[in-house]
């Protein structure tokens, strides 16, 4: 998954922090070993401090390297729930499927963080060091070590073709659960009056039933894989030991080299032995990964619309003396008005409701003609090199497609990228109503796609909520370069986000 490697390339710092511990601890082990060797040989304090301090020093390594791998798992689920949170107002989904996403899916990335993770490393790190250290101690000790340590991976590999399948099982099971006890909490309420709280409890025990009984099952498969590579291990681990007796016996190896290798086969199999005790969470966290990439769209290159295309500059605009009234036997809107907006800048006008905000971008956009005074450039200027999305745009009894490209042909690639930048998930073949908020995006999205050097936006964000407003403010900075961009606004995000501002 790109957002997983994206992840890991971004926190390089902290995974070599991990590496540079754990061959440490490997190391520790080692010496740990060689100088107990040396202690039950020559019973000196020394040798006894030594091999205290080593084997403290691993502990404390390993201890420094679960930390590391929970600062990574923090960091990850956070990056998750950003997504996922994202997705909510792009895409429907259901209650059960978003809880188990949000929460049971991401438990189970940081157990294999937790659980998983450091025995993985370990065995990448550990096994080739062990392994050149017991092959210049004893030959065939470590050919012995080569031999069986092979059954332990192809044990797991047909254990974990059927846990697989349980596994998926039990997530189904609880995505089940945990979209009825959401049901059930918002409608308590009404089967409460109709006198129904015992069915839906009843129905809820059920579906819990069955989500134990799928858990239960994926236990089974794991206290089977740990029962089978503890038994594996042991042998192993056994068929050294007898081999170097045996040898010992016949004085073929010295003392220090066999207890040396006695003491060092069980750690060369420790990491495989903790990884069959946590291989069901492995397969959890593999099962989360497919769900969570089939639920987070793929991330694709930066929009072409991010980076416009070259536009000619427009001058300043600037407004002589201007005047205008709707009607002559009415007080005008304004009268002697002065204003100038600034070439490539995000201009807010702000004021209160019936101050001209509105009035003002209309005259710029051709739509209205002042009563008096006028306005710099020229209105055939500002017709052709500007773009008015209004309060209300129309839509027109065509498809969204047309609606949205005002039946002009163009990239579609662009509009979906412009879609998704503003959390809009429509069907762009369909005849559907919009409702205000979609309809305020579709102006947007029509005045960007025209391209122009100039765009005049009237209340673009009104009625939508935070997370939607804060998209739309993003995307106007993005386009903003060599735009002239007006805003008629109250609201204090874009007052915020603009260059300039405007009092009338």
């Amino acid at each position: 998954m790109s957002t997983i490697i994206e992840f890991f390339k971004s926190n390089q710092k902290i995974l070599v922090e991990i590496a540079i511990c754990k061959l440490f601890e490997g190391f520790f082990i080692l010496l740990g070993a060689c100088f107990l060797v040396k202690f039950i040989e020559i019973p000196a304090q020394s040798f006894l401090f030594a091999t205290f301090s080593f084997f403290s020093g691993r502990f404390i390594l390993s201890g420094l390297t679960e930390k590391f791998f929970a600062k990574l798992s923090i960091k990850l689920q956070n990056s998750f729930r950003k997504q996922i949170h994202e997705q909510i107002f792009i895409k429907e989904t259901q209650s059960g499927e978003l809880l188990t996403l949000i929460f049971d899916t991401l438990k189970a990335l940081d157990e294999f963080f937790i659980k998983v993770a450091p025995n993985i490393v370990s065995a990448i790190i550990f096994l080739p060091i062990f392994l050149i250290c017991a092959a210049f101690t004893d030959f065939l000790s470590a050919g012995i070590l080569i031999l069986t340590f092979p059954i332990a991976p192809l044990l797991l590999w047909l254990i974990g073709k059927a846990t697989a399948e349980k596994n998926a099982r039990a997530w189904a099971e609880l995505q089940k659960l945990n979209g009825e006890f959401r049901e059930l909490l918002s409608a308590i309420t009404t089967l409460k009056i109709f006198g129904k709280i015992d069915a839906g409890a009843l129905k809820i025990r059920k579906s819990s039933q069955k989500s134990s009984a799928a858990t239960l099952d994926v236990l089974k498969l794991a206290f089977i894989s740990s029962f089978a590579l503890e038994l594996i291990t042991t042998l192993s681990i056994a068929l050294v030991a007898v081999t170097l007796g045996l040898r010992l016996v016949a004085g073929n190896v010295e003392f220090q080299a066999a207890l040396f290798l006695l003491l060092l086969a069980p750690e060369f199999f420790l990491p495989i032995r903790k990884f069959g005790v946590t291989f069901h969470v492995m397969i959890a966290a593999r099962e989360s990964l497919t769900r969570l990439k089939a639920f987070l769209p793929n991330k694709t290159t930066s929009p072409q619309f991010l980076v416009p295309s070259p536009l000619p500059i427009p001058p300043s605009i600037s407004f002589v003396n201007v005047t205008f009234a709707y009607n002559k036997k009415f007080s005008p809107v304004f009268s002697n008005l002065h204003l100038k907006f600034s070439v490539g800048k995000v201009t807010a006008l702000i004021g209160d409701s019936g101050a001209g905000k509105s009035t003002i971008l209309k005259l710029l956009a051709g739509i209205l003609t002042p009563t008096a005074g006028k306005i710099i450039p020229n209105s055939e200027f500002l017709i052709s090199n500007c773009t008015y999305a209004p309060q209300a745009p129309h839509l027109f009894e065509t498809t969204l497609l047309n609606n949205f490209t005002m039946f002009d042909t163009l990239d579609a690639s662009e509009l979906k990228n412009l879609l998704a930048e503003l959390n809009l998930s429509l069907d762009l073949n369909s005849k559907q109503k919009l409702s205000r908020g979609q309809l305020q995006r579709l102006g947007i999205i029509r005045a960007l796609l025209k391209n122009s050097p100039i765009i005049l936006l009237d209340e673009p964000t009104a009625g939508l909520d935070e997370f939607t407003e804060q998209k739309v403010i993003a995307l106007i900075k993005k386009i903003s370069p060599r735009r002239t961009i007006i805003i008629a606004t109250h609201r204090l995000a874009v007052i915020s986000a603009a260059d300039e501002v405007i009092q009338l």
